[in-house]
Formats: C-alpha cells, sequence, structure tokens
C-alpha cells in the first residue's frame, strides 16, 4: 500500500465512507473498497455542502417555509424539479423495499447531480 499511497490513503469523512461502502452490490460478505470511489462521494458529500449553503444564501435569514400542502409551484422549472423528485422518491422506496440500497444511493445520486445542481440550480438561480 506504501507504493499506491505514498503520502498516505487520502481522507474522506464518515458520510463519504458510508455512501461508498452502500453503492456497491454486495452478493457476498466482502466488499471490495475501491479509494477512487470513496473519493468521489467525498466530493459528492462537498456538493451537497456547496448546493445548500447556496440555496439557503439565496433564499436569505428571513425566508419562512410553506407547509408542503400548501405549495404550488408557477414556475416550470420548479415543477420541473419537483417531478424529477418525486421520481426519484419513489424509486428509491422500490429499491430500499428490494433490499438494493445500491440502486437507491445511485437514484439520489443522479438526481442531485444532474437535475438539481447541474440543470435546476445553473438554470436558474435567480428565482429562488
Amino acid at each position: 500500500q506504501r507504493r499506491q499511497f505514498p503520502h498516505g490513503i487520502p481522507e474522506c469523512g464518515t458520510d463519504a465512507l458510508r455512501m461508498a461502502l452502500c453503492s456497491h452490490n454486495v452478493h457476498g460478505d466482502d466488499i471490495r473498497l475501491d479509494v477512487g470511489t470513496a473519493l468521489s462521494y467525498r466530493h459528492f458529500c462537498n456538493k451537497i455542502w456547496n448546493a445548500v449553503k447556496f440555496v439557503l444564501a439565496a433564499l436569505g435569514p428571513d425566508f419562512v417555509p410553506q407547509a408542503p400542502e400548501e405549495m404550488v409551484p408557477r414556475h416550470p422549472m420548479d415543477r420541473w424539479v419537483l417531478s424529477r423528485l418525486a421520481q426519484v422518491v419513489g424509486e428509491c422506496g422500490r429499491r430500499m423495499e428490494a433490499l438494493e440500497v445500491h440502486g437507491a444511493i445511485a437514484a439520489v445520486h443522479h438526481f442531485w447531480l444532474r437535475n438539481f445542481c447541474d440543470v435546476y440550480l445553473v438554470g436558474g438561480p435567480g428565482r429562488l
């Protein structure tokens, strides 16, 4: 391992390590954990942190959320992202019922990166 990691194994954090472990489709007792996978989830956790900070800053300190039943999204992008969120929630429920944690992780990962961050936040942060 000293040849592969001459400066030691990089720190990833517990959340990234948990996600990396849960992202494997395990059929036995062993998991072949790749440090690159853990680092990738470290970047993903950092992306979540930065996106949440961005949204909270855009909403401002006086923001008071409405009750979900009172929410009526007016902008097409808002309706689009909520439809994608509903799809991923349904998929996560199905995957978890089938004990496919790796599939639920993949669905959340794809939604957060490809739909929420890459399209919704980039496509219209002024609406927040």
